[in-house]
């Protein structure tokens, strides 16, 4: 088995999870490319590839990522770097990617991608190896984090984000208004309860919900709408490191791998 292989890997997805399957695949030698919709909506900025589908590029952990048309894609050279292409998938799918990786995240899907790819695999709730993937990948904290469902569907999305320094709910921060976003701080900065992290149109602040480390905050070209995700502060505080992928992206993105390395053994 050559890992080497000239054919593509697409990864739909460039936030924390999608970009952690990335870097795994990418340092272990594999052919792939990123997409992503613009503007994106991840907000763990410093670990994700997703800022480079508005900013041109960026970097993760050291590993380079640049936006590229398709044309750009199909006549470059990306043996340096992490190619990332709006996501269009009528567009994406005529480079005839061997194997897809959806790591959106969405929890909802209403289309069958098994005929995508010989093989597709779905991150998170939503997925079913009955309905929709060839290998669904459990996201859910515990036991059976970064597992691999062959036969089978992965937990149903609580809609609870997972506990941190004691805190779930309360550390995601989501929108409550229609408008333009603006920051009074940045990623990594060290906040205190009620500190005002920013605004909604200059008038609607956005303040820390506790004291912690300001791990995550959406790029301001996004339009904000009421109940979405905008920033998420870790009561763990200085302990975290938001330069590097969580305990939790870094084991998902192994088990991305781990998928693709069993089905290429199985069909060399």
């Amino acid at each position: 088995m050559s890992i080497n292989s000239n054919k593509v890997i697409w990864i739909r997805g460039a936030g924390e999870i999608g970009s952690a399957v990335a870097i795994s695949l990418f340092k272990s030698g594999f052919n792939i490319l990123l997409s992503e919709i613009n503007p994106p909506l991840a907000i763990r900025r410093t670990v994700t590839f997703s800022d480079a589908i508005v900013d041109s590029e960026t970097s993760v952990m050291g590993i380079h990522s640049k936006h590229m048309e398709i044309d750009q894609y199909e006549n470059g050279n990306q043996s340096s770097f992490i190619p990332l292409l709006l996501d269009t998938p009528d567009e994406i799918l005529t480079l005839s990617p061997k194997i897809v990786i959806d790591a959106r995240m969405i929890k909802t899907y209403n289309e069958d991608f098994r005929d995508w790819a010989d093989l597709f695999v779905g991150y998170g709730p939503g997925f079913s190896t009955y309905s929709n993937c060839h290998v669904c990948i459990e996201t859910m904290r515990g036991h059976y984090l970064g597992k691999l469902v062959t036969n089978g569907t992965t937990k149903m999305d609580t809609g609870v984000p997972g506990a941190l320094g004691g805190e779930s709910s309360r550390r995601v921060i989501y929108a409550k208004n229609m408008g333009t976003i603006i920051w009074h701080c940045t990623i990594g900065d060290m906040v205190e309860e009620g500190q005002c992290l920013g605004s909604i149109n200059n008038t609607i602040p956005i303040k820390a919900p506790f004291s912690g480390m300001v791990r995550g905050l959406i790029h301001p070209s996004v339009s904000m709408t009421p109940g979405l995700k905008v920033a998420d502060i870790d009561p763990r505080g200085a302990d975290i490191d938001y330069n590097q992928l969580s305990d939790k992206a870094r084991s998902l993105g192994r088990a991305g791998l781990e998928a693709v390395l069993i089905y290429l053994n199985n069909h060399s």
